[in-house]
């Protein structure tokens, strides 16, 4: 069973230009310190990085997701894929659920527009298959909640505000 959101947001950069917020997304790893906790992201090879988020609440479960994705500018607009998430707190469990994300960011005039895709899977063997289906679903609906408020509480502060000073030292 999946549980899938998309979201997107348009991010508001007073006074840039298309060029300048080019630049910005042109190298993957200055939005992204400036999207994520910056002493939580290890950059790898081949455009990979590495991200441990945080602890956060989701029922019973403290749950610390850890991410090595990939982030790439392809010229129009920066494309992040996870390639695989861990997801600690949850036991046993943890091989029972995926979590999937893709998200880009695309420069416009004045402006940063921001879509992510997001899934959870739970797989159908083991303990998930003894789980009520509407169960798995409010969970994993939750869960996909709780992420994607993240994710926009970083893009409307952080990834904002990165992209504000790099502007106004790149005239």
């Amino acid at each position: 069973m999946q549980v899938h959101r998309s979201h997107g947001i348009a991010l508001h950069v007073p006074d840039a230009s298309l060029p300048q917020l080019q630049g910005y997304l042109a190298q993957p790893g200055r939005p992204l310190k400036a999207l994520l906790n910056r002493n939580k992201v290890e950059r790898l090879a081949d455009g990979r990085f590495l991200y441990a988020s945080r602890p956060y609440q989701l029922l019973n479960f403290q749950l610390q997701p850890e991410v090595v994705f990939r982030s790439s500018w392809d010229g129009d607009q920066l494309t992040i894929v996870f390639e695989h998430c861990t997801i600690h707190g949850l036991g046993r469990l943890q091989d029972l659920v995926e979590f999937q994300c893709q998200a880009w960011i695309r420069p416009e005039q004045e402006r940063l527009m921001a879509k992510a895709d997001l899934s959870l899977e739970f797989s159908p063997n083991g303990a998930g298959a003894l789980l009520p289906k509407p169960l798995l679903h409010r969970t994993g609906d939750l869960a996909l909640g709780l992420v994607t408020d993240r994710l926009e509480k970083r893009c409307r502060t952080g990834l904002i505000k990165g992209a504000r000073n790099w502007v106004a030292r790149h005239p």
